[in-house]
């Protein structure tokens, strides 16, 4: 503690004075007596007042010297300093992903993060307010806005939501860098594990939580049902040092369906295997659980809605009798339903779900008429189309026309199409090149332009093959194996994605159809309906369907969507299925204390002088009342 007027000190010296005016001072008392005879005591008195032999009524000395001294002190202007000083804004980050659900020490490492921010709002004091960020969150990141007021700062770390979608912290640092814009300002990120955190700029603050943990997980789940058949593929990765064993469980709704004993040495993934006759499961979520406790049960267990795909509709307009695109189509899959017609007896696209225009034998707004006619359901592959296509009505397009050789010079590999494809040495006779529309998108290109690109416009997903890839005599597409034949079936697997009334934004292989990841969007493509729609979420919250994104699947568990009516729509599952976020990695380089979380940061920031000359000054008040009281109560 320091003193701002340390002067005042002097004062001290009228405490000496107080205690020599206590002893010198005489008492005397009125007394009515009957008799001269009693002044004898008098005498007695005056003797017994002799100086600094009557050490009576010490209490009264004592409050005056007591007053004295907190008045003293109260004029020195007393002041602590704070190492918690931060000119400019503070923000406060609170990892509360999924992996902070972990339990530690009979808590979880969101209950030890918001200890660990309550801590830091203690001991800084932000001249510019201090924000409350998290990391997950369905509308906005922000839980407290700027403030210094501590109050709604407790309260809102409080209030801070569990969710259990893995971390993501490119969108919510990117959000900081906007509110924190000044040298000054400082982040204070506040989670169970630092790796690969993204650069910032800003003085960075890292407050640790947790310990090293054990978990066993699921990491995969894949299930299918086919005509009289159903697969569930489950993987699950031991994250200890330990070898593990324990029954892994299948369960219709609530019903166990299947029972599997499993053991899985350290550090490794084991995959498991469930079959059998689907009569009677379908629409019926299945599930599968690991009979295992351990320090995260949220990924012990996934579930997924098993229910008969019916047959993908294909509907080949051709007559290109040296295309080899039929017999790529039926080698897709058992669940193709193959038409084929040729463009003199086509009249729409009917119920299909994809559509394949083979070769430019027809102009393609008179097969199409008003593109906007078209059903958005119908998804379309334009293979060596001419100028007219039906999608670019009013967009500035020239075509031009290659009868030379062509050659690749670039792919976009990291497209989910792209895959694991390589067309290095695709060789090609004659292509088109058009100038693209803005909403095109190049997948290969030549020196002279795209050759396969792709798009979207009113709901209707298309891919276009600028040269005739499907005729050997043109080029070597088809017959490049195994990138031709790969990148037809993964086309056919995105397009077929696209007819689903639940749709995830971005394409990925061998994912369960209406299963989704924890924090992923979800595209809602429900037709011939204009009722309102809402989602029940796992523990019952209803949300209103506002757009055709939704975004709160921070839950894992079956999701409902359903009309304002009450009719249900659809059903869907939330799992966390996420290897990084089920190893449970904690950062063991920067020390904690036995309760599992970073002393708090003080060191690096400026000081702060309090003033604290109010409470000596409000003591000193309550002392004079009680030496007045005791004065006059002694006098009565």
């Amino acid at each position: 503690m320091q003193f701002l007027n340390p002067a005042a000190f002097y004062l001290l010296g009228i405490i000496p004075i107080i205690v020599l005016l206590h002893f010198l001072k005489l008492r005397r008392y009125n007394y009515l007596v009957p008799s001269i005879m009693h002044w004898l005591s008098t005498d007695e008195d005056r003797r017994a007042n002799v100086p600094f032999q009557r050490l009576r009524n010490l209490l009264l000395p004592l409050l005056q010297v007591l007053f004295l001294l907190l008045l003293t002190l109260s004029v020195a202007r007393p002041v602590l300093r704070r190492p918690g000083f931060i000119p400019g804004k503070a923000v406060i980050i609170v990892d509360n992903s999924a992996s902070m659900l972990s339990e530690e020490m009979g808590q979880t490492r969101l209950a030890l993060a918001k200890q660990a921010a309550l801590a830091q709002v203690a001991q800084i004091f932000a001249g510019g307010g201090i924000m409350l960020m998290v990391t997950q969150a369905a509308d906005t990141y922000i839980q407290q806005a700027f403030t210094t007021d501590t109050t709604q700062l407790l309260g809102a770390i409080e209030n801070i939501p569990p969710t259990h979608a893995p971390r993501n912290l490119r969108p919510v640092f990117d959000a900081v860098t906007r509110y924190a814009d000044a040298p000054q300002d400082s982040v204070f990120f506040i989670s169970d594990t630092f790796e690969n955190l993204p650069d910032i700029s800003l003085p960075f603050h890292k407050v640790a939580v947790g310990g090293d943990a054990e978990n066993i997980g699921i990491v995969l789940l894949s299930v299918d049902s086919i005509e009289d058949w159903y697969e569930v593929l489950v993987g699950i990765q031991n994250f200890t040092d330990a070898s593990r064993e324990f029954n892994v469980q299948l369960r219709v709704e609530s019903s166990p369906l299947d029972d599997r004993a499993v053991s899985i040495p350290p550090g490794e993934t084991k995959s498991v295997l469930f079959s059998g006759n689907p009569s009677g499961l379908a629409g019926k979520v299945i599930s599968v659980h690991l009979g295992i406790e351990d320090d995260f049960p949220l990924d012990n267990t996934a579930s997924a809605i098993l229910s008969g795909v019916s047959p993908l509709r294909i509907l080949l307009v051709s007559d290109n009798q040296k295309s080899l695109l039929p017999e790529l189509l039926r080698t897709y899959g058992r669940r193709v339903a193959l038409e084929i017609v040729a463009p003199t007896d086509y009249h729409g696209t009917g119920d299909a779900d994809i559509a394949i225009f083979d070769g430019g034998t027809f102009t393609g707004r008179e097969a199409f008429g008003n593109f906007s006619e078209i059903d958005t359901k119908t998804h379309l592959i334009l293979v060596n189309p001419d100028d007219n296509l039906p999608f670019m009505q009013g967009e500035a397009s020239s075509i031009e026309t290659s009868n030379g050789p062509a050659r690749v010079v670039k792919t976009d590999d990291a497209h989910p199409l792209m895959a694991g494809i390589s067309l290095q040495g695709l060789q090609v006779r004659e292509s088109t090149y058009r100038n693209l529309p803005l909403w095109g998108h190049s997948l290969v290109e030549t020196e002279k332009g795209s050759l396969i690109w792709l798009g979207a416009e009113a709901g209707t997903r298309f891919l276009v093959f600028e040269f005739d890839a499907f005729n050997p005599e043109i080029s070597s597409f088809a017959m490049t194996i195994p990138g031709g034949p790969l990148f037809i079936y993964q086309c056919l697997a995105w397009l077929e994605a696209g007819t689903a009334t639940l749709q995830p934004i971005v394409l990925q292989e061998e994912r369960t159809r209406h299963a989704f990841r924890a924090g992923e969007q979800v595209v809602i493509a429900v037709k011939n309906t204009d009722t309102p729609l809402h989602v029940q979420k796992p523990d019952g919250t209803v949300v209103a369907l506002n757009s055709s994104i939704f975004t709160g699947t921070d839950q894992i568990g079956v999701y409902t969507l359903f009309a304002s009516d009450g009719r249900e729509l659809e059903r869907f599952t939330v799992n966390l299925l996420d290897a990084v976020e089920s190893a449970l990695l904690y950062s063991a380089d920067i020390p904690v204390n036995r309760d599992g979380v970073t002393p708090p940061l003080l060191g690096g920031l400026q000081p702060i002088a309090q003033e604290v000359w109010r409470f000596p000054a409000l003591f000193a008040f309550g002392v004079l009342l009680l030496e007045w009281w005791f004065y006059h109560r002694e006098r009565l």
